[in-house]
């Protein structure tokens, strides 16, 4: 029933009965109290009687109907008033509107939806809230890390370069050669980490509408490339990388340049965060409208905790004793490449067990 429906026949039937007291008052008053005190009553002093009896039934029913209707109303704003002021506890009193069976009083099922209402906003306020502080809270400690991941390099940069430039030292070519390699190495990991800053930046600022130069290209290919550049990386030296499909061309829309970074965030972190001799299985599976592509490692595996929070920002997960090198944007960025290209990435893991992101890319 409707809370309009509710309201009309409780005030309709408070009326009918304010009208039935007032005159069982009144028929009470004139017909069996009055003639036991005088035995011919005038006229004018009946209707006064009338008036009195009549006026006080009225008093009493506006008080009983403003604590039937206007208690719970009074109960309501005051929870509103407690939700203005980010408070997201249950009111005092809330457990007095229910029985002993747990269902609303009479006057309180008045406004059942109103009240459903409010609770449900409670919960999802307070929910909202505590994601918020949490979020707060990773993003200071994404601060302190990156701070840190930018003054590490700079430091290396900063030292190689001061050995370089010191006239009393005779460096033979292969040492300076050997600084100079640290210096670009430490400068390329800069400007990753800008990149990724970058990145985040124009997500925020175009509301994830990141604009893609897409073409059509073959995907097969193009991610065989990927894996064959990745395998040939230094860190990537003791780890086995293979690539498989069933199609050997596979044209898709895509932007290479975001794609390449997709895949490549994917690799580096099956490589980063797993133990050397782990095997990373590249493999493309193609479909009518779509294309699969799974990246599987028999690696650590992760924990519930860390598949819930690994698309957030600012996270800085760790699947091993080692801390990362990364910005706790990378796979935040890949999420959203992602779903610029429309598609969907998903993740199975279990301690252990290994980890499988599973990549879906509409083919138009």
């Amino acid at each position: 029933m409707r809370i309009t429906t509710r309201f009309t026949l409780h005030l309709a039937l408070g009326i009918i009965l304010w009208m039935l007291l007032s005159g069982i008052c009144i028929a009470i008053g004139l017909e069996g109290i009055l003639p036991l005190f005088k035995k011919s009553v005038s006229e004018a002093y009946q209707s006064l009687l009338v008036a009195w009896i009549f006026g006080f039934s009225t008093i009493v029913c506006i008080a009983i109907f403003g604590w039937y209707f206007g208690g719970p109303l009074g109960f309501i704003m005051s929870w509103i008033h407690q939700l203005s002021q980010e408070n997201y506890t249950q009111p005092v009193g809330l457990s007095k509107i229910y029985t002993r069976k747990g269902k609303l009083r009479m006057r309180y099922m008045l406004y059942q939806e109103v009240l459903q209402h409010l609770q449900s906003l409670s919960g999802k306020l307070k929910a909202a809230e505590t994601e918020r502080e949490k979020v707060e809270q990773a993003k200071q400690e994404w601060i302190a890390g990156i701070s840190h991941d930018l003054k590490t390099p700079l430091t290396y940069i900063t030292g190689y370069s001061t050995l370089l430039l010191n006239d009393q030292y005779d460096w033979t070519k292969e040492e300076a050669r050997s600084f100079i390699q640290e210096i670009a190495d430490k400068g390329k990991h800069m400007e990753e980490l800008i990149q990724d800053l970058s990145l985040v930046i124009q997500f925020n600022n175009t509301d994830g509408q990141l604009p893609l130069h897409k073409t059509n290209q073959d995907i097969v290919d193009f991610t065989k490339r990927i894996v064959a550049n990745i395998s040939n990386n230094p860190q990537a030296n003791d780890y086995i990388l293979y690539f498989k499909t069933d199609t050997s061309v596979i044209n898709i829309d895509f932007d290479s340049k975001f794609m390449q970074r997709i895949l490549q965030n994917i690799l580096m972190n099956s490589i980063i965060h797993n133990p050397p001799s782990t095997n990373i299985y590249t493999h493309i599976f193609d479909h009518p409208e779509y294309v699969d592509i799974h990246i599987v490692d028999n690696g650590v595996g992760m924990p519930p905790n860390m598949i819930e929070n690994i698309f957030q920002q600012y996270y800085r997960g760790t699947t091993t004793e080692f801390s990362s090198e990364g910005t706790g944007l990378g796979m935040a960025i890949v999420h959203k490449l992602v779903q610029a290209h429309k598609g969907t990435i998903s993740i199975e893991s279990q301690p252990s067990e290994g980890t499988t992101f599973q990549i879906t890319l509409p083919k138009k």
